[in-house]
């Protein structure tokens, strides 16, 4: 990871860079995503518009060489043996990764993605100046907010509360998120889901 930097917040650990090869993978997913835009799936409405885009990971297979890496990022900086899903595991109707589209106006509200998943991630892929700050919150403290720069990935504990800022440029913000799952998952049978583990 090329410019990695480690932010202590709430007694977590963010961390944030670049992939080597990031403006590649962004201009190919990119490509997939747009392809795929007439088959994406939806999991819940918030103030009116889709929080989070679903595809299925053979429409976007460079979902993969970016969750990869960042996996293995995650393993050495977290210390933990995590488990990267590319499939809905039983009990879920979509995959543990999904695309955010928004658009002027759009924000998301304060939340966790703490069930079963142990570390969480977003890779930036189109990202306009003002297009809405990532911020992190924790009792007693000032929000923690970070710019979103396309190609760039942040990683954070799964139950860090975040939510992001209002998009106030006239341009789309789009990007990947994914949760990373300690192994053994209870849930997990190793002979599906497209499981990856390090």
């Amino acid at each position: 990871m090329e410019e990695l930097k480690k932010i202590s917040f709430g007694g977590k650990e963010i961390f944030l860079g670049y992939l080597p090869n990031h403006v590649e993978l962004t201009s190919r997913l990119l490509y997939e995503l747009n392809l795929g835009m007439g088959d994406l799936s939806f999991s819940h409405k918030i103030g009116g518009r889709w929080e989070n885009s679903y595809l299925p990971i053979q429409k976007v297979p460079s979902v993969r060489d970016i969750v990869r890496p960042v996996r293995d990022l995650a393993v050495n900086v977290y210390g933990k043996k995590l488990l990267a899903l590319f499939e809905a595991p039983t009990g879920l109707d979509h995959p543990p990764f999904w695309f955010n589209l928004s658009e002027t106006g759009d924000s998301t509200g304060v939340h966790n993605h703490a069930r079963e998943s142990v570390v969480s991630g977003v890779y930036y892929l189109e990202a306009p100046i003002d297009s809405g700050d990532l911020f992190f919150r924790s009792d007693g403290e000032e929000d923690f907010s970070l710019v979103p720069k396309a190609g760039s990935v942040v990683l954070f504990p799964s139950e860090l509360r975040h939510g992001v800022r209002m998009n106030s440029s006239s341009g789309k913000r789009i990007s990947l998120a994914f949760n990373l799952f300690a192994f053994p998952l209870p849930i997990f049978r190793e002979e599906t889901f497209g499981a990856e583990v390090a």
